[in-house]
């Protein structure tokens, strides 16, 4: 699936800890990732201080692979909008940094995904 976006979107579970400026964790599961974001969410209710614009330090974990980089918040969907109808509540990140290991590191984790192969 591509769109705007610039990149290749893959469906894909995994865990998810950011935190923000204040320097609070939070852990979200991933919907979707591209090598240029992803988006987050959580069966929890509750209220994040998250909104478009913040800035996040992100670290995916897939099986054996970690990847850290810094994402800011492109969009933020509320319960109750249309589009939670169909998807949950969350938000999407865009990558805005990620050093050469890491990057690599979430290639290889995107074609694992798309290929199918499971570790």
């Amino acid at each position: 699936m591509t769109s705007q976006r610039g990149a290749e979107r893959v469906a894909v579970d995994a865990f998810v800890k950011v935190s923000g400026a204040d320097g609070q964790e939070l852990v979200f599961r991933t919907r979707d990732l591209s090598e240029n974001g992803l988006f987050l969410y959580t069966k929890v209710a509750r209220a994040y201080p998250i909104k478009v614009g913040s800035t996040l330090h992100l670290e995916l974990y897939d099986f054996d692979q970690h990847v850290a980089c810094k994402v800011v918040v492109v969009r933020v969907v509320e319960s109750g909008s249309a589009e939670s109808d169909k998807f949950p509540t969350g938000f999407g990140v865009k990558i805005v940094e990620c050093d050469d290991a890491a990057r690599a590191a979430l290639t290889t984790m995107i074609s694992r995904i798309k290929s199918g192969e499971v570790y």
